[in-house]
């Protein structure tokens, strides 16, 4: 499958923001929108639609991997790397990062390439319902996107309970066995 999404990608100063209470987000750089996700906390999975169309689902698959997948195909992932969520692995065609918190300061992290920063990523100074992201050198949108849904809600990245999933989510749900 040919994968469009070599040009997607967040370079220089950009922000995630929602209102106060809202599932509902949007990646914008210079005042354009780069994509829009809506949270659904109830089932830990988050829908991201970006400016051109094209729909993403960020969601858990076990216990400390959250899996971003186009058209039912996987293609990037986060992976707890630490016992206290503060260091992931973010991964995808043609990407490798190290996600870790920066202990000293809260709401702060930093997406490394080895010990090389690639990008910081900043919450506000209560909550991350403003996520500022500052990139010196292009990452890809699927990176900051699976940042952002690892650091703003990281109790859903890591409590996947496959019995919440719908057929919204799961589409290839049986119904249950009937007993013998």
């Amino acid at each position: 499958m040919e994968r469009r999404g070599a040009s997607r990608v967040v370079v220089g100063e950009a922000e995630l923001l929602s209102g106060l209470f809202s599932n509902e987000w949007q990646l914008i750089q210079r005042g354009e929108v780069l994509a829009k996700a809506i949270r659904r906390p109830r089932n830990n999975y988050t829908r991201v639609t970006l400016s051109d169309g094209t729909r993403w689902m960020l969601q858990p698959d076990g216990w400390g991997l959250v899996r971003a997948v186009e058209d039912d195909v996987p293609f990037a992932r986060a992976t707890r790397d630490s016992f206290w969520g503060n260091r992931w692995e973010i991964s995808g065609l043609g990407f490798a990062y190290l996600l870790q918190h920066d202990g000293r300061r809260p709401r702060r992290w930093e997406l490394a390439v080895g010990r090389e920063p690639a990008a910081w990523l900043r919450g506000s100074a209560v909550n991350y319902n403003r996520v500022r992201i500052n990139a010196p050198i292009s990452i890809p949108m699927a990176a900051a996107l699976l940042s952002w849904h690892v650091i703003a809600r990281p109790w859903e990245a890591v409590a996947f309970a496959p019995e919440l999933l719908t057929r919204e989510v799961g589409g290839r749900l049986t119904d249950p066995v009937p007993p013998v």
